[in-house]
Parts: structure tokens; sequence; C-alpha cells
């Protein structure tokens, strides 16, 4: 056999800039020294999309597990910062929240570097509440934590979280604020989705309303917000146990994604089985939704706890078109205490013909709710020593 580290330079680099998923490309490097120098910012495109992975359920130790559709396995990454925290994926980050302490941080997983968050005591105390052993119940947690850019690219950015009280309050957070910024709107209802779309952050509430949040920049120095409301759809008064919404960008567009669920309490393994699947496209000018969107062409939508992306089919490999891949995120006391845990309502779901079909062969189940997809990003400021310092 021939020993590869004795290809020709200019032919090792041109194999280095074909490969396009992240994780290839660190294992790339991998292979000898040869290969090692090869693997440059200059052969990598950093801004090629990346095919979401499936962060599996957390286990007493302090690696994560990341289930790869293309590959069809899965891969462990050394990640102790995470331990005994809930994560929420954001912008090729995770905002970690440890359960016991509150602490909170930005963690990159690659880099392993950690932005310092203001904690979530200082949340619950702005609301009079009290920080509860090992994180309390669901009314005293995070429910969403949404980046508005990637903090390896830029200072300007803004931490928007929703927290839950009653009902779900917000807060933010920018590079050199001392705490939370606390937004004086209160959604009763509970906010189900959380997303930043051309410069502003919108929120979705159970009950359909639908607001967007301005963030002032940096260089005022006062953290301040504007708020409005956008939508108001009392059509859309649904049974909050068994209806969720994602919001989603497509090609510009910003579309509203329903997910409907049969409550079976009776089962004792799954409290909840998502059966249908609805699509509309949001006009934040009208403030209306368009008709319903009927087919995703080539795209496919994932969906997750904190986190929605729509990705185009046709860059990767074990990726159906025109699907809606879906994880077990709803935020149920009798769900998340379900035999075994939560973690068995997934699927891939076929908008043509309403099919429903598994794309994990095994089942990943876990007492939090840290089964979910992720897009993971290499970081550009630290992207060479991260090379340098191995797969």
């Amino acid at each position: 056999m021939a020993n590869w580290a004795e290809l020709p330079n200019d032919l090792i680099a041109h194999i280095a800039k074909r490969v396009k998923a992240i994780e290839d490309f660190i294992a790339f490097r991998a292979v000898c020294t040869s290969w090692q120098i090869a693997a440059t910012t200059d052969n990598f495109d950093v801004l090629w999309p990346q095919l979401p992975l499936l962060m599996l359920g957390a286990k007493d130790d302090d690696y994560r597990e990341f289930y790869s559709l293309s590959k069809k396995k899965v891969s462990r990454m050394f990640l102790p910062e995470a331990r005994g925290s809930e994560c929420f994926p954001s912008e090729g980050w995770l905002c970690t929240v440890k359960n016991d302490t509150g602490e909170m941080n930005l963690l990159h997983p690659f880099s392993h570097k950690k932005i310092q968050l203001p904690s979530r005591k200082a949340i619950l105390t702005f609301h009079d509440l009290v920080e509860r052993p090992n994180g309390g119940n669901r009314w005293c947690c995070i429910d969403n934590a949404v980046l508005s850019a990637n903090p390896s690219l830029t200072s300007d950015y803004a931490l928007m979280v929703q927290h839950a009280r009653t009902g779900s309050c917000s807060a933010f957070w920018r590079p050199g604020d001392l705490d939370w910024t606390h937004i004086d709107v209160v959604n009763h209802a509970g906010v189900a989705a959380l997303i930043h779309h051309k410069g502003q952050f919108y929120s979705m509430s159970y009950f359909g309303e639908i607001r967007a949040y301005e963030v002032a920049g940096p260089n005022i120095t006062k953290p301040i917000v504007k708020t409005r409301l956008i939508v108001e759809m009392d059509q859309h008064k649904f049974n909050v146990p068994t209806v969720h919404y994602y919001l989603v960008e497509l090609s510009g567009a910003q579309l509203l994604v329903s997910r409907f669920a049969n409550n079976n309490y009776n089962d004792p393994n799954c409290a909840f089985h998502s059966f249908k699947f609805e699509i509309f496209e949001l006009d934040v000018v009208k403030g209306e939704l368009k008709e319903k969107i009927k087919t995703l062409g080539e795209s496919s939508i994932f969906l997750g706890r904190n986190w929605a992306s729509c990705i185009d089919s046709c860059k990767f490999t074990g990726v159906k078109p025109n699907h809606i891949y879906f994880t077990d995120d709803w935020l149920d006391d009798y769900h998340r205490d379900a035999e075994g845990g939560a973690g068995r309502d997934m699927g891939a779901y076929n908008l043509e013909d309403g099919n429903i079909e598994s794309f994990y062969p095994g089942q990943s189940t876990s007492g939090l709710l840290t089964c979910y997809f992720v897009t993971l990003l290499l970081d550009f400021s630290l992207l060479h020593s991260v090379l340098q310092a191995g797969s």
C-alpha cells in the first residue's frame, strides 16, 4: 500500500479543499504531519454551510455524543464544560446553564473558549424568585437563548434569553454589560420560539403573538430595546401541550412552522407523538401570514429545542429534500419524567405525503431535554490553534 504521507503537497492541498464537513477536516489533519500542514484556513471554506448534527442525551461523563445523518455514525467530543448543564445551541456556540449553580456561559465546542455571562440567579432575583437546588423546576429556568451573530466573527452581538415565570419574560446581554437587561414584556401564554432575523429578534407565543425586539448596539451606552407587536393571530390559539411553534429563515423569508402532536398519557415511554406539520410564510411588514407553504423544494428544515434551521439538502448526503427533521423538545413535566426520560418523539416528516420515518437508529433518552440538533462551526480566530491541538 502506498504511503499516504508521501503524496505530493499540491495533491494533498487539493484534497483538503474538497473536504466540506468540519468533522472531516479535523480528522483530515490528524492523518500525519504533511496532511496537518495542508489543513489550513486557506484550504477550508469556513463559510460553507454545515449539516446539523444530532447532539445526543447527556451522560454522566465529560463527553458529548453527536450523530451525523450523512455518515450514519456517532462521534464523541470531549466537552467537560457542558457537564451538568442545559445547552442551547446558537450561531455555532452553546449557551450553557449549570443546573446546580445557575452559572451561565457562551461555549465554543471546538476551541473550548468561554464567554462568561451574568448568572441565572441574576435573572430570577429581578422577579423575586429564588434559585432552587439542581435548577428547580421549569418555571424557574431558561427556555430559549439566541445570539444575534457569531461571537467568533464580531463583538457587535447580543444574546437574548426567554425565561419562564408565570409566563415567559425576556432579557438580553451585550459584550461589556455587567448584568441582564430585562424587557418589559411578559408573554403569559409562554414563548414557543425565538429567532434573530435581519437585525431584529422575534418571539412567538403559544397564543399567536409575534413580537419584534430591536436591541441597541454597542455604541449606545444605555442598554435599551424597542419592542413592538407584529402579528396577533387569534385563529392560532391551540391547546398549548399539543402544539409547538418554530420560527425559521428560508432564503431570506421568515417561516412559521406549527407542530401538532397527540398526547398519550397511557404510554409510559412517550407522552407525545407528533403527527403533522404546517408551514406559513410570515409577512412582518403587513403583520400577517401568507398562504400555506406546501413544498420546500430541495430544502429541508431541522427543528429542535431553542433552534430551527433550513438547509439545501442537495449539498449533503443522507438528508432528504422536502422533509422536516425534528427532535423531542416538549417542555412538559410528565414527558420529562417518562420512563427513561425524554427523547423519543423524533423523526423526519415528509411534507409531500405526511409520512414520518426514523432518522436515528438508536434511542437517546435523558432526564433533561438534551437531544437536539446543533450546527458546529469552527472559530475563525482560533481555527489555527484548534487544528494544531489535535483532532
